[in-house]
């Protein structure tokens, strides 16, 4: 499983809002500069952290993004899912079946197993995820 980038980026956002010291809305301009990232695309990632409700955006001065949740409340698995959404580690092209055509019933066999250790796989890589919350994040980076 190899996650893009923009995951990297939307835990980044979650932990410059998260700070404890900030007390205003953050830009997505000032979001960008700190990141030092184009803020083009980082409005596409903040936008579906709003969608998915661990963000929450204010217009006009002084608006900005906030928290939508305690950090206590934010999975890693929150986060991924706001970004990533929720397809399959495994999707199958039908390569197996073009390649193995003289093969049908070992084909569905051996599919079948492959897609249900990749389900498994990424039923327990979820599951796990959700047991980390941003506050988990913090006090691990806080602590000395």
């Amino acid at each position: 499983m190899r996650l893009s980038g923009a995951v990297e980026q939307a835990c980044c956002i979650m932990a410059i809002l998260a700070d404890p010291k900030r007390t205003t809305p953050v830009t997505n301009d000032a979001l960008a500069e700190k990141m030092l990232v184009s803020p083009t695309y980082l409005k596409k990632i903040s936008r579906k952290l709003v969608i998915a409700k661990l963000i929450t955006s204010t217009q006009g001065t002084g608006g900005g993004f906030i928290l939508a949740r305690k950090m206590n409340e934010v999975t890693l698995h929150d986060v991924v899912l706001a970004i990533e959404g929720e397809s399959p580690f495994f999707q199958p092209q039908g390569i197996v079946e073009r390649v193995f055509q003289s093969r049908p019933r070992q084909v569905e066999i051996g599919m079948n197993m492959i897609e249900k250790v990749f389900s498994e796989a990424q039923e327990k890589w979820s599951e796990y995820l959700k047991t980390v919350t941003l506050e988990d994040v913090a006090k691990e980076v806080t602590h000395d």
